[in-house]
């Protein structure tokens, strides 16, 4: 089974030199600390119709990776992330639509 993880975002007010740095560390964290089994779909810069910044698409086969992962990754955004909230899911199969 596959599970989706759609995470919305909220950016706290920053500086510009604060954005840069945030860029920065998620250009980083994408190509060294991103888990091998957790595979990021989307990354949506906008959450039009909501009040989120955007929000991330992520899968995994399972719901153990995301669940280990997030509390580390949480903690080291925290300081320009201001809440996010996850919606999960599992894929459906698309024989089962037949």
């Amino acid at each position: 089974m596959t599970y989706a993880f759609v995470v919305f975002y909220k950016f706290r007010q920053m500086t510009t030199e604060e954005s840069d740095r945030a860029r920065a560390f998620w250009k980083q964290f994408l190509d060294e600390g991103w888990p091998e089994e957790l595979h990021l779909i989307g990354d949506y810069r906008h959450a039009w119709g909501t009040e989120w910044n955007g929000f991330l698409l992520l899968e995994a086969e399972e719901p153990a990776v995301f669940f280990e992962f997030w509390p580390l990754f949480r903690d080291r955004t925290r300081w320009y992330v201001e809440n996010t909230r996850t919606v999960i899911g599992l894929k459906r199969d698309p024989s089962a639509w037949m």
